[in-house]
């Protein structure tokens, strides 16, 4: 079970460098459109993955008020590195998407950290589940992945700083493997909570810093492209849900 469980939590850390197929490429060619796509991923997440889960595992209430939580929590931390980033004297815009740069990092190491522990919990009951686990938490990751690399690109990363940060930050994936291989029971019941305050930071980092970023470009893309490669993002992690 053990190897198992190693090989699972070392593709999910690979998934984090598909962007590499987008970085010698012309990648802001396509900015306009993956931004966009982000917006529907990143909403697909929340309403069809994350807040559910949070409800299964919490109460309605409970788990609105940690998904409350997250979104005014990384609303904050947002402020924060916004005033920070300004008070160095860069332009407000820059210093806005560099924020949104660090709260998608932040936001990936959660939701990894949580993966390496539904990886461990399924090959802990048996391997055809963990297998099967595996496969769902690597289709679910590889569009997020896609969509943080853009959007790290968008926030003035370079391609290698970009693919570099994703792959740093999947090695929570080895941190939340080990803690619940170790502490099981005790780190299950942290699950919900983790679930929701990351549901809150996608929440708000899509309707606070993408769609912005959307109709700010509405210059350069038309707004029917815009909405199709929106719904193209639900349909895609709508798909990967169910």
């Amino acid at each position: 079970m053990f190897i198992y469980i190693i090989i699972a939590v070392l593709l999910e850390m690979l998934v984090s460098l598909i962007g590499y197929f987008f970085a010698f490429k012309k990648a802001k060619k396509y900015l306009d459109y993956a931004i966009s796509f982000s917006v529907g991923t990143f909403l697909g997440i929340v309403f069809f993955n994350l807040l559910p889960e949070t409800v299964e595992l919490l109460s309605p209430k409970t788990g609105a008020l940690y998904i409350l939580g997250g979104f005014l929590l990384f609303f904050l931390l947002s402020r924060f590195l916004l005033w920070h980033h300004h008070s160095q004297g860069e332009h407000h815009n820059h210093s806005r998407l560099k924020a949104s740069g660090s709260m998608i990092l932040i936001a990936d190491f959660f939701h990894n950290f949580v993966d390496g522990i539904l990886i461990v919990a399924a090959f802990v009951v048996n391997i055809n589940l963990g297998i099967i686990t595996t496969i769902a938490i690597l289709l679910h990751e590889i569009p997020q992945e896609i969509s943080d690399f853009f959007v790290l690109i968008n926030a003035g990363f370079s391609k290698t700083k970009a693919l570099l940060s994703n792959f740093l930050i999947s090695t929570s994936t080895i941190i939340g493997a080990i803690l619940a291989f170790l502490f099981l029971g005790a780190v299950k019941g942290a699950i919900g909570p983790i679930l929701g305050i990351a549901a809150g930071n996608f929440l708000y980092l899509a309707s606070s810093d993408l769609l912005p970023e959307i109709i700010h470009r509405q210059k350069r893309t038309s707004v029917g492209f815009q909405i199709a490669f929106l719904f193209l993002g639900l349909l895609v992690m709508y798909i990967i849900s169910a």
